[in-house]
């Protein structure tokens, strides 16, 4: 699951990178900044849904 997130991100970043060659960026330069900030969402993302996971066990259930 995580590595889903990660890969499916990192994809997302890398094209949103390539797209912003088209207005004039370096295709190379935009291409890394795109996988950098892909890597750095999933990994957020990631972290996020382990925190309320974490919550829900935690939290006790209500009678």
């Amino acid at each position: 699951m995580k590595s889903e997130i990660l890969f499916r991100a990192i994809v997302l970043g890398a094209s949103i990178g390539l797209i912003a060659s088209w207005f004039g960026f370096n295709p190379a330069r935009s291409l890394a900044l795109g996988v950098i900030s892909g890597l750095a969402a999933g990994l957020t993302r990631v972290v996020i849904e382990k925190r309320k996971k974490d919550k829900q066990v935690d939290k006790p259930s209500k009678k």
